[in-house]
């Protein structure tokens, strides 16, 4: 009797010891070191244990952005179906950045006890950002059995982000039923639902995306003329270059420069932004003409018609946002600057100058941001004598120092429906607000420009290591623009 209750009890405590978390990590969890405790997520991810799982939100939780995106980054380790569960219970909380963070950390453990959770936020939460943010991360869950029913139900969501999230999870998962929902969503009302749908059809149906390609380039919205140039590059095929020869004409600067490019990167020749050269070049060269192969060459410039330039990149658009980084290291000498500025007083003495470069008429906005963005106007200003010593002063005025939320300074910027054109000056090291990690904030970047459309030029001032500059050049190729550094 003794024996059996011996080995009874040994059997209890056993799994109790097996699922305790080590001291060392939970100290470390609770360290009052920012580093320390973003250090742990991965480790006690990996664990997954309940008693893991309930520090790791915890750190999604946590004051610091640095951590919470550790935590939410932990999310592609987490497997055990407890701490899974233990996870997705918090995801009822009146806390809208915790509910947004869990949708991605939830997401990426690709976990089907997590996929009822991620159900409840797509088509319950009260926050657009999170159901949208949580259709954002079903794009692997093709294999899951309801994972697609659930991307096409959300197309039924009264807000246009979240209706574009539906289409792009749903194309990305393929399958009949996404394609049924892609063509219904060429008709929707929205025109950046809209360009979502097209930009889906190209990997769902070619034949039926480049078909449409002569519509898309006679639409009335720019954005979804820009759109064609995005599909017209990828599917390279003779009907794209047809469209692509009249887009270089369009009235637009953002669509035309676009298009000029494409051809740029398609026939390896430079004949300027001229739609007439194009035609003639095209009448030649279209019955032998074969698509290159492979990852295509970058075409920097923009063409002819290019008016001023600011900091190495060209500015090719009547409608611009500048948005400048003013944090801590903008408040350094300027090396090699013969008059002794900061890079910040660099920087706006070459906004003055690009500002004169700029023709009247053109409509200007400027976004500076360290903790916080600071917009110059409500509304871009149309350039005139005022409006440039205005948006001048308004940036000479402002002082560097502090972190960078450059992520809420390009949500800002992108949110502005008169802008078709944004231009980011950064060391590419986000530093402030509610996402800092690179990963994270491209892609809320990308997410949020689905349907805006804007061409985004970035220029790294001073962004020396290779995760600074990474970062910079992929938030403008997620766009079709330029990276520059400086």
């Amino acid at each position: 009797m003794r024996r059996a209750l011996g080995l009874a009890i040994a059997i209890l405590v056993i799994p109790a010891a097996a699922f305790a978390v080590d001291r060392a990590l939970v100290e470390q969890a609770k360290s009052a070191n920012t580093f320390e405790r973003a250090r742990a997520a991965g480790p006690l991810a990996k664990d997954g244990s309940p008693a893991a799982a309930k520090l790791l939100l915890d750190l999604a939780r946590d004051t610091d952005p640095f951590v919470r995106d550790a935590a939410v980054l932990a999310g592609d380790s987490l497997e055990n179906p407890a701490g899974v569960k233990l996870v997705a219970g918090s995801a009822r909380s009146r806390d809208e950045l915790l509910r947004l963070n869990l949708a991605e950390l939830l997401g990426r453990t690709r976990s089907a006890d997590a996929f009822e959770t991620l159900r409840g936020l797509v088509g319950k939460d009260r926050s657009a950002r999170v159901r949208g943010r949580a259709l954002d991360w079903l794009w692997g869950w093709s294999k899951v059995p309801g994972a697609l029913d659930l991307a096409v139900e959300a197309y039924g969501d009264d807000d246009p982000a979240v209706r574009a999230a539906a289409v792009e999870a749903a194309g990305r998962m393929r399958g009949e039923a996404a394609l049924e929902l892609t063509r219904k969503a060429l008709a929707d009302e929205d025109e950046g639902v809209r360009c979502v749908a097209r930009m889906e059809l190209r990997y769902l149906a070619p034949d039926e995306a480049l078909a449409g390609l002569e519509e898309g380039r006679k639409a009335e919205g720019w954005r979804t003329r820009a759109q064609t140039v995005e599909d017209a590059l990828h599917l390279r095929k003779v009907a794209a270059v047809d469209a692509l020869v009249e887009l270089v004409g369009d009235e637009v600067l953002r669509v035309s420069v676009a298009a000029h490019r494409a051809l740029v990167a398609l026939s390896g020749k430079e004949i300027g932004r001229d739609v007439e050269l194009w035609r003639a070049w095209w009448k030649v060269n279209r019955a032998n003409w074969k698509a290159p192969k492979g990852k295509l060459g970058e075409a920097k410039g923009g063409g002819k018609k290019s008016v001023a330039r600011f900091q190495g990149v060209e500015i090719v658009s009547g409608r611009v946002c500048f948005v400048l980084d003013r944090s801590g290291s903008m408040a350094d000498p300027m090396k090699g600057d013969a008059d002794g500025r900061t890079c910040w007083q660099y920087v706006t003495a070459e906004l003055a100058k690009t500002l004169d470069a700029l023709p009247d008429g053109t409509k200007v906005n400027v976004v500076t941001f360290n903790n916080v963005p600071t917009v110059a106007a409500r509304a871009p200003r149309t350039l005139g004598k005022k409006s440039r010593a205005a948006l001048s002063r308004f940036a000479t005025k402002q002082s560097a120092g502090g972190r960078g939320d450059l992520l809420a300074a390009m949500m800002l910027a992108l949110s502005m429906p008169e802008i078709d054109t944004v231009i980011l000056l950064s060391d590419g090291t986000p530093s402030h607000g509610e996402i800092v990690n690179r990963v994270r904030a491209r892609s809320f970047i990308r997410a949020k420009n689905r349907m805006a459309k804007r061409a985004i030029m970035t220029i790294g001032f001073g962004a020396v290591v290779p995760p600074e500059r990474k970062f910079m050049e992929g938030v403008a190729r997620d766009s079709g623009g330029v990276c520059v550094f400086r």
